[in-house]
């Protein structure tokens, strides 16, 4: 099985994050734990919402609540209209 650049860099950034764990652990205790921990957390949520930012549905500024943004979304009101 061959292995891509992003799941080397998630492997090393996994790693990572558990050594920065344990180093917390012996060089302040269980409230580095929980510091380095919430910024773990804070740098994925930071990644996961800019590489699926890019995916998300954007609604132009002229359109109102019911308005399709987008051909699919425009099929399918219709569908649902029609039923």
């Amino acid at each position: 099985m061959e292995f891509g650049p992003e799941q080397f860099w998630g492997g090393v950034a996994a790693v990572a994050a558990a050594l920065a764990v344990v180093a917390g652990y012996l060089l302040g205790g269980p409230r580095v734990v929980w510091a380095v921990s919430a910024v773990e957390v804070l740098a994925v949520m930071a990644y996961v919402g800019r590489r699926f930012s890019s995916k998300a549905h954007v609604r132009r500024a002229g359109d109102g609540p019911d308005a399709a943004h987008c051909e699919r979304c425009r099929r399918a009101r219709e569908r649902l209209d029609a039923a």
